[in-house]
């Protein structure tokens, strides 16, 4: 053997696509410049949410994401086609962490309906624990502008949350046999109900009513559903949630340290 390729063997690569060797190559390459772009695409990320932090959702422009991640505007723009589109990718991320947020809350729970109850005053309660720094107001406004340019981009977007949602309806409807609604219609109604709790305490009670608590927000919710609860049992789940760490569940400040930071 001298090392050559023989013809036969190379037209058989052509033939087949190339060389084994080829496609790693080529593989490898690829994959290189996969992982350069996200890193560099999570690098922007973290400037634009330290950059909402500072502000409280207020105002962005995308200079002062550039300046903030130490990169050209041209640069930025190799990476994301617009504001919205810099806005959504963080809106994105933001709702990952805010999933797994909800996830380690309930990890002391059992039981699929003390789990769904769990998810639903957790969520309810992370806004309050933050609200000096301004952090959730911040993502309630980009949510607010982010509808106003594509609605449908935001159920995507929202994807990681809605899926804990429906798996926990889910899980608690095979458990507590309710017969009044199915588990799509009633993942909609916990998280319609959620979502418009979140934006009332977050960016102001647009009724002029006293506000439900989050328990008292889980036991109507809870009765909806054809699971009937009292508050003392919502409050035993209360008392078990876990909601601490480090930074506790300020998400643009776990954004900003990493776009995909675990909480």
């Amino acid at each position: 053997m001298d090392g050559t390729i023989s013809p036969d063997r190379s037209a058989a690569g052509e033939e087949e696509g190339g060389a084994d060797w080829e496609r790693r190559v080529v593989g490898r390459s690829l994959d290189g410049a996969r992982r350069r772009s996200i890193d560099r695409g999570a690098r922007l990320i973290r400037a634009a949410a330290k950059v909402l932090e500072r502000s409280n959702g207020e105002s962005l422009t995308v200079q002062e994401v550039a300046d903030e991640a130490g990169q050209s505007l041209r640069t930025l723009y190799q990476y994301f086609a617009s504001k919205d589109d810099l806005l959504l990718a963080v809106y994105e991320e933001a709702m990952g962490t805010y999933a797994r947020l909800i996830r380690a809350a309930i990890e002391p729970l059992d039981e699929p309906v003390e789990r769904l109850a769990g998810s639903l005053i957790a969520s309810t309660r992370l806004p309050a624990l933050h609200e000096r720094s301004g952090v959730d107001r911040g993502l309630s406004r980009l949510r607010l502008q982010l509808a106003q340019a594509d609605p449908g981009l935001i159920a995507r977007s929202q994807e990681p949350v809605t899926e804990v949602f429906r798996e926990l309806v889910a899980e608690a409807f095979e458990a507590a046999s309710p017969t009044l609604i199915g588990v799509e219609q009633g993942t909609y109604f916990v998280l319609a109900l959620r979502n418009s709790f979140a934006l009332s305490a977050t960016l102001g009670n647009e009724f002029d009513l006293a506000m439900p608590d989050p328990l008292e927000l889980s036991v109507f919710c809870f009765g909806g559903l054809g699971i009937e609860r009292p508050r003392r049992w919502h409050e035993r789940i209360d008392s078990r949630l876990d909601l601490s760490g480090e930074d506790g569940p300020s998400i643009l400040r776990r954004l900003s340290r990493g776009a995909r930071s675990s909480a």
